[in-house]
C-alpha cells in the first residue's frame, strides 16, 4: 500500500489547492512543472511557522526545511530538512488514490470548481485515501 506520514500530507498541504489537484490529475507532468518552477516559501503550518521552517523545491523533490540553503544544494537525507518527499513517492501515491477522487480532482481544477476544491483537496490528504497495491497471487 502506498501511503505517507502525517507529516508529508501536511507538506503536501503547503502547495496551492491548485497544485494538489493538478497532482492528482497528472502526477507526472506536474510534478516536472513544480519542480521546474524551483518554487518555495514561508509555510502555513503554525509549528513549522513558529520553528522558522521554509517550503523548499530541489530538483528530487520537496522538502520543509531550515532557511540558509540558497543554492538548493541540500540532499534528501540532510538534517536541516524536518519532512521530505521525492518526486517519485509524490507521483506513486497520486497514482495510488482512488479513480474517482482523480477524476473529481481533474473536474474540479479544469472547470474551476471553486466551492468544491476545498472538499476534494481535503479529501485526497486525508489518511488511508489510497488504494492497496495489486497483488501477484
Amino acid at each position: 500500500m502506498v501511503d505517507l506520514t502525517n507529516g508529508q500530507r501536511l507538506l503536501l498541504g503547503e502547495l496551492a489547492p491548485w497544485q494538489i489537484l493538478a497532482l492528482a490529475d497528472a502526477p507526472e507532468y506536474w510534478c516536472k512543472w513544480i519542480r521546474d518552477s524551483k518554487g518555495g516559501g514561508s509555510v502555513h503550518d503554525p509549528d513549522w511557522h513558529a520553528a522558522g521552517l521554509w517550503r523548499s523545491t530541489y530538483s528530487w523533490g520537496l522538502a520543509i526545511t531550515a532557511l540558509g540553503d540558497y543554492m538548493q544544494e541540500r540532499k534528501r537525507d540532510d538534517a536541516a530538512h524536518t519532512v521530505t518527499l521525492t518526486w517519485a513517492e509524490i507521483t506513486r501515491w497520486f497514482e495510488s488514490l482512488p479513480a474517482e477522487l482523480r477524476a473529481d480532482a481533474r473536474r474540479c481544477r479544469k472547470e474551476h470548481l471553486d466551492a468544491e476544491q476545498a472538499r476534494v483537496v481535503t479529501q485526497i490528504l486525508a489518511p488511508g485515501v489510497t488504494e492497496p497495491e495489486p497483488t501477484l497471487w
